[in-house]
């Protein structure tokens, strides 16, 4: 028996969407980025919610995620962020998925692939302008342009580029970001170019374009969880699991590996069936805190693969079977992926990921009625109100 879950409050995350949007402005569209499974949220689930409430156009990591909304019939515009891998062109341009671009040999493939087709492949080209991940330097657009105008296969749909400190406010950095990218596709301002994320959008940054990417926002955290003004962000995620084994452990005593806590008094001690196998981040060990019955319990010790023990000394009437959140809210209290992720040194973006790609997923959708099973989707996961 499997005792635990993630349980993704759909309506939260609409919910995000529909403020984001508020933010962003009539002006600008929204690009809902549903990559690596909505960041553990669940992409086709996530998708139809956001679907449903005027999302037009979604960014994915690779070919086999535009595929998959393609496949269950998601026909929005759909960027690859990755770009296309050779393998994967003919797919790509047959399903009418779009391509970011940034080299030439791949360029010219996808242009000779477009025209075995009969068709032109739709792309994007990625202007790196600071983040030195992907894209081509402004100095360089211009001859990547001569070339990419020589390929007849390709139609240029517009720019893009990333933020890479917009969670900071008045970065001179993303200044700076800003004026490279307007200068750079200055030519083309006509066209669908974008460069906020949602940390951009949040604090007002490239929002002179037609599209604004929304990710991390949409699952309710926030770029910068100090931020007075995502405090509408609703969490869109929740992990639960059980107390399965409880003892009282003696003062003196050690509790898990490497004898890394000491109980100070005779303690309550719960045993819970969660480790880092589920993705609950070891660096939680002696730091983080469960929720039982609304009050926080103390994880204490190291995270084992599948176990953890927390301190329920002072929580009354425990007992095997109840419930354990371990982010998320339970009576007054919330756990939050940014709260775990500052106990963990990492961002909440892992957090989702890891908890939402290793347990099964449970849905509550946004009308309240069941949720039919997505064909092709994951056949563990579970749809209810």
């Amino acid at each position: 028996m499997n005792h635990n879950k993630v349980i993704i409050n759909l309506q939260a995350i609409a919910s995000n969407y529909r403020l984001l949007q508020d933010w962003a402005g009539n002006e600008v569209r929204l690009m809902a980025v549903i990559k690596s499974d909505a960041y553990g949220h669940g992409m086709l689930e996530v998708a139809k919610a956001v679907a449903q409430i005027g999302c037009q156009q979604f960014a994915v990591f690779d070919t086999s995620e535009g595929l998959l909304l393609r496949d269950n019939g998601f026909d929005q515009p759909t960027l690859i962020l990755k770009g296309l891998d050779i393998q994967d062109m003919n797919q790509a341009i047959d399903q009418n998925l779009i391509s970011v671009l940034y080299r030439k040999d791949m360029a010219q493939y996808l242009s000779n692939a477009a025209l075995n087709q009969g068709k032109q492949a739709k792309v994007q080209i990625k202007v790196d302008t600071g983040m030195n991940r992907l894209g081509i330097f402004p100095n360089d657009l211009d001859a990547f342009m001569q070339a990419i105008q020589q390929m007849p296969g390709l139609q240029l749909n517009g720019f893009i580029s990333h933020f890479s400190v917009a969670d900071q406010p008045d970065n001179a950095y993303t200044n700076r970001q800003m004026k490279l990218f307007q200068e750079a596709i200055a030519p083309y301002a006509h066209l669908t170019n974008h460069i906020a994320n949602s940390a951009g959008i949040i604090n007002r940054k490239g929002l002179d374009y037609p599209i604004a990417r929304a990710g991390i926002a949409i699952y309710g955290s926030s770029p910068d969880p100090q931020w007075i003004s995502t405090e509408q962000l609703k969490p869109g995620m929740t992990f639960q699991s059980e107390v399965i084994y409880i003892k009282t452990v003696a003062a003196g005593e050690t509790i898990s590996y490497g004898r890394t806590f000491q109980t100070k008094k005779d303690s309550r001690v719960a045993t819970i069936p969660v480790g880092y196998a589920d993705g609950y981040n070891r660096q939680l060990s002696n730091k983080a805190f469960v929720l039982i019955h609304g009050q926080r319990a103390a994880v204490i010790g190291r995270v084992c693969m599948n176990l953890i023990m927390v301190d329920i000394t002072e929580i009354e009437n425990v007992h095997c079977g109840d419930p354990v959140i371990l982010m998320g809210k339970q009576g007054n209290d919330c756990i939050t992926a940014d709260e775990l992720a500052f106990y963990a040194d990492t961002i909440s973006y892992e957090i989702m990921c890891c908890l939402g790609t290793g347990n099964k997923r449970v849905y509550r959708t946004c009308s309240g009625e069941p949720y039919v099973h997505p064909p092709g989707n994951n056949p563990n996961q579970i749809y209810g109100t």
